[in-house]
């Protein structure tokens, strides 16, 4: 078979590329794909752009596929397009893919397509293309160490490292029906620059997860767990819906309690996005209770079928319990969930 000739034009090492890099050097070592690598450094921030735009450039990427066909991955948080990368590439993959947004574009609509579902995974070996990214685009030298090292292997002996083979697993059936949601409240004042519409949106986030905590307390007691990570502003604004022991909020910690709950809670995220979690609850094959989805993803991922939808916090206490007491619907999804991982979902 001929191999896929690949060319990565890395200008970043933003943890929403990582999943993507992975997927492009597992098909290199499965021989699917020939892969090479050029490193180019430049400023990233654009100040002419809106303030939560102004870094949007750490999450794009391009790739060039047998030295001709150009090829341009967005993983932002928004909805919103880079024009000028849409101008130069022949296909334009999107995360937050909304195609009513897409009219004022015309023609070029055509070019745009939807990316998926993102979470943060490295590879299960050592990723030598990786490693020289992390070493031209860091700055400081305990930073280029760090980022360095990251991709070896034994790195995961100093700090957990999520990696292919230990983010994801087929579904248990066999877990008593518990739930979790453990959530960060957003600061709504770290930014002067931020837009009050921005600043309400936010506000508005911090509060339907603070309803959904306070409810899944109240009506689940120990069959509940989770609640706001330990953050500053968390601690001064929710003091009461606060984890029990914010140690578990660790990523490695997260993970390993992921294993003893097959109901997993998502809610909506900045700028309206699907957040990492979701794709987590995905990979770790959960019964999943989201807040309605804004964007569209590939493959067949829909309400009733990988996930119950809630619109509120009562909404989200009704289905929590269709879960609890429904074991036949409750295995459908997970099922549903371990197959969309491996046709979807999984980097390669």
């Amino acid at each position: 078979m001929r191999k896929i000739k690949c060319r990565l034009v890395a200008r970043s090492i933003g943890l929403h590329l990582q999943q993507i890099y992975t997927g492009f050097f597992m098909l290199h070592k499965s021989g699917i794909v020939d892969l090479t690598q050029v490193v180019e450094k430049e400023e990233l921030i654009d100040y002419t752009k809106a303030q939560f735009l102004q870094d949007s450039k750490y999450t794009h990427l391009n790739v060039l596929i047998n030295d001709r066909i150009k090829v341009h991955y967005d993983t932002h948080d928004s909805w919103e397009i880079d024009q000028e990368a849409l101008d130069g590439t022949d296909y334009y993959f999107k995360r937050s893919f909304s195609p009513e947004k897409l009219e004022r574009l015309g023609e070029q609509r055509r070019k745009i397509h939807p990316l998926g579902l993102y979470y943060w995974l490295y590879p299960s070996g050592v990723d030598r293309f990786a490693i020289q990214r992390n070493f031209i685009l860091c700055e400081g030298k305990l930073q280029k160490i760090y980022h360095t090292i990251r991709p070896l292997i034994f790195s995961d002996l100093l700090r957990f490292t999520p990696r292919v083979n230990n983010m994801w697993s087929p579904p248990d059936y066999s877990l008593t029906p518990k739930i979790l949601f453990m959530v960060r409240a957003w600061e709504t004042d770290d930014d002067p620059k931020r837009s009050s519409e921005k600043v309400a949106e936010i506000e508005s986030i911090n509060e339907t997860r603070a309803n959904c905590i306070k409810r899944l307390k109240v009506k689940f007691g120990s069959k509940f767990h989770g609640g706001f990570i330990h953050t500053d502003f968390a601690v001064k604004n929710y003091t009461k819906l606060l984890m029990s022991d914010n140690r578990l909020s660790s990523k490695g910690r997260y993970v390993n309690l992921l294993k003893y709950y097959p109901i997993c809670v998502a809610t909506t995220g900045l700028h309206g996005s699907i957040g990492g979690k979701f794709a987590e609850y995905i990979a770790f094959s959960k019964a999943i209770l989201s807040e309605k989805l804004n964007y569209e993803v590939t493959g067949n991922l829909n309400k009733d079928r990988n996930y119950l939808e809630f619109n509120n916090s009562e909404e989200l206490v009704e289905n929590a319990s269709r879960l609890i007491n429904d074991k036949e619907l409750r295995k459908r999804i997970m099922l549903n969930n371990a197959k969309y991982y491996q046709s979807y979902l999984r980097p390669d």
